[in-house]
């Protein structure tokens, strides 16, 4: 009713103003049709004695009362309001006044804080504080659960796989190479067969080889597809297919090979020296094929190095990913600044000039989280109206299967839990590290199939998990 009422005054001064202005305009009106007055002091005096006998209206004053008269009654009237709002007594003077309208201020504010009446304003201060900080952490909890459910949505079709119990390709291979270990899976089709381009060390450094299959889960080795490069060469430690340009990304799409400028095209991890495992510092190199079987080097100088690289990234470039999207490459690769490793991206129309992100790292680490170590070997693709990377993080005391999101290939949400977690497999298969992924769908039996570089208690090769029985 209070409050009413106060609208009703307000509303009654505003009337009053439109009249007062409604009579100016009345009067000056009369003036320009009768042309110009003979007496302007005579005008003046009309238009001011309408003006008083409105505010004389307002203020509750005799029509005639002189301004002074008319100041004091207005005057008397606001200050009735004030008191009667303060709790004052009407013959209160205005120091009177102030205080108890400031103590009502003040009460009201502390009931909002949920103080006593009687509090100072400090008391008031640092309550009211508290609560709004309060406030803000529950909008911020509101929103983060919010978030979390988002991204439980989106995952939730990449959760609950199966793992398949022993390697697909073994640490030792049968190719002739002399690998003791190998890693970096990356499958795609030629045809009606499975190909896999896995990298293989040998003590010297990384090699690029070949498998084939026809079920994806029995792998035949076919050699070696690209070796250590020229001795003082970017490369000469050898090379590790990471990317290969695709008709598709679509995530169910087939990884067929796609031809640009009559060639076909892969980015490609390497290392400088040979005589060790990922000697420092990595760079990225470009390979060309005409046939998918026969590759060559397209540049005799890396694509992408520590040359001209952030703080992030100063150490070592590591695995390319190479994608196309609106008529430009994208390359999303990992990289080092000593034991930690983030992912950025770098764009390119030609693949041999690479322009990195000014925004990068657009993957980081987490602290106490999965990946507070490494966010590493980004595999993006598209589903739906949104792009999905699977990548590997670092941390709680192994290597995990990760997966983030983004509508723009730039600013990513990654899920705070592990698709898949180091140790899942319980023959030790993975006991250690369970990264370095790559994914593909086949269509005979709808099933998800997730390669991965396995490390555990029998060493390190090629791991599989479904996310179906097979």
């Amino acid at each position: 009713m209070e409050d009413q009422k106060k609208k009703s005054e307000w509303d009654e001064w505003k009337d009053i103003g439109q009249k007062i202005e409604q009579l100016i305009k009345q009067e000056i009106k009369q003036i320009a049709k009768s042309g110009e007055p003979q007496n302007w002091v005579e005008t003046g005096k009309k238009i001011e004695a309408k003006i008083r006998s409105q505010m004389a209206k307002a203020a509750g004053a005799h029509p005639d009362a002189n301004w002074i008269e008319l100041g004091k009654t207005a005057e008397d009237r606001v200050k009735s309001a004030i008191s009667k709002w303060a709790g004052a007594e009407k013959d209160d003077d205005w120091i009177t006044i102030g205080k108890k309208t400031d103590a009502r201020i003040r009460e009201q504010i502390a009931n909002v804080a949920g103080v006593e009446a009687g509090s100072d304003w400090l008391e008031i201060g640092k309550k009211f504080s508290d609560k709004i900080k309060s406030k803000i952490t529950d909008w911020l909890e509101d929103d983060e659960k919010t978030r979390r459910k988002r991204l439980d949505q989106l995952s939730e079709p990449y959760r609950n796989w199966h793992y398949y119990p022993d390697f697909v390709v073994h640490p030792s291979p049968r190719d002739g190479l002399n690998f003791s270990l190998v890693d970096c899976p990356l499958v795609w089709k030629l045809n009606d067969q499975w190909q896999m381009w896995y990298t293989g060390f040998d003590g010297r450094g990384y090699q690029t080889a070949l498998a084939v299959s026809d079920d994806l889960i029995n792998w035949e080795p076919r050699g070696l597809v690209m070796g250590f490069g020229k001795e003082g060469a970017f490369d000469y430690g050898g090379v590790t297919f990471g990317g290969a340009l695709f008709e598709s990304y679509d995530i169910k799409a087939p990884r067929t090979l796609k031809k640009w400028n009559n060639k076909y095209w892969v980015l490609y991890g390497c290392y400088p020296k040979q005589g060790g495992y990922e000697i420092r510092p990595g760079a990225q190199g470009a390979a060309w094929s005409e046939d998918a079987v026969n590759w060559h080097r397209a540049s005799d100088y890396p694509i992408l190095s520590i040359k001209g690289a952030s703080e992030w990234e100063k150490d070592c470039i590591y695995q390319p990913w190479l994608l196309e999207h609106e008529g430009k490459f994208w390359n999303f690769y990992n990289a080092a600044n000593g034991v930690i490793e983030q992912t950025g991206v770098a764009t390119s129309t030609d693949m041999l000039t690479w322009y990195r992100y000014p925004g990068n790292p657009i993957v980081r680490n987490r602290p106490g989280g999965y990946d507070e170590k490494f966010c590493s070997d980004p595999k993006v693709f598209q589903d739906g109206d949104h792009w999905v990377m699977f990548y590997f993080g670092v941390g709680r005391g192994g290597a995990h299967i990760m997966i983030a999101f983004s509508q723009d290939l730039l600013n990513w949400e990654s899920h705070p839990e592990p698709l898949y977690k180091a140790g899942g497999n319980p023959s030790g298969l993975d006991k250690t590290y369970a990264h370095k992924v790559s994914l593909v769908y086949n269509d005979q039996n709808d099933t998800f199939y997730m390669f991965y570089c396995a490390v555990g208690e029998k060493g390190r090769g090629i791991g599989l998990i479904t996310s179906k029985p097979i």
